[in-house]
């Protein structure tokens, strides 16, 4: 997406507020560069894929996770609770930075991660800009986050009729975006109990120099067959992410991601 303008119409009292917002490309399109194919959103939004998910196959999983506190069910605005600072640490480790993932070479066609797969998924629905990187390595694709981007950071604002202003101001997109990121990587480690789920192998993204200890984390890497019609079978290799376990009334282990809606 290069750079543009989007007028924004606000109704006050009767009276239309209008204004102009400019948003910055994610990367600079060069004259050089040869279109290879243009998909409009709205096709998008008619494509999908079947899959048969007794054919899921979990290949690796890795990480600690420790036990959500069911209490934070039971909160509400007379029943509040302030958020508490955590100095854990969160690895945003893209797809062909992963260790594991180069482990699985051989194991699928396409490779990404579920942050990856979710802003595809979601495009039609997106306004800021954004890209990613496809590099195919042989007959194998790996989708990649740039490295420089705000890839990782939450949107803010996305489907509202302003868009924060102020460029490097405390109430710019980048700063909120920021802000969002904050609370939620907070938030969802201060809704754990100390009982911990550890798997066979550890976090691939911890180094024993770390100073601090990693967040509540667990790594599954998914083989997903995908049929597509008229197409030959493809594999997608996809590392997904989660935050906690709990354990449901019949005893059963189930997996959560917790996050805030603020």
């Amino acid at each position: 997406k290069q750079w543009y303008q989007r007028r924004v119409r606000g109704i006050n009292r009767g009276h239309d507020n209008k204004s102009q917002v400019k948003l910055k490309s994610s990367v600079e399109v060069r004259k050089d560069w040869e279109l290879q194919v243009e998909i409009e959103f709205s096709q998008i939004a008619k494509k999908y894929l079947s899959y048969p998910e007794a054919d899921i196959v979990n290949l690796v999983e890795c990480g600690t996770l420790e036990h959500y506190d069911k209490r934070y069910d039971r909160i509400t605005t007379k029943a509040e609770r302030p958020l508490a600072m955590t100095n854990r640490l969160f690895h945003y480790v893209s797809t062909t930075d992963d260790p594991i993932i180069r482990e699985l070479a051989k194991e699928g066609h396409v490779f990404a991660t579920d942050s990856i797969l979710a802003t595809i998924m979601t495009c039609p629905r997106s306004y800021y800009s954004w890209d990613i990187i496809i590099q195919r390595v042989g007959s194998r694709l790996f989708f990649d986050k740039r490295d420089d981007s705000d890839f990782d950071l939450l949107t803010v604002n996305e489907t509202a009729n302003d868009l924060p202003g102020g460029e490097g101001g405390s109430n710019s997109l980048q700063k909120l975006s920021l802000e969002a990121t904050y609370i939620n990587q907070n938030f969802s480690q201060q809704c754990l109990k100390r009982e911990q789920k550890t798997f066979k192998r550890p976090n691939p993204f911890v180094n024993e120099d770390d100073d601090n200890e990693p967040s509540s984390v667990a790594y599954r890497y998914r083989k997903i067959p995908l049929l597509g019609p008229g197409a030959e079978p493809l594999t997608l290799i996809c590392r997904t992410e989660v935050d906690a376990v709990t354990t449901s009334a019949n005893g059963e282990e189930k997996f959560m991601n917790i996050k805030a809606l603020n």
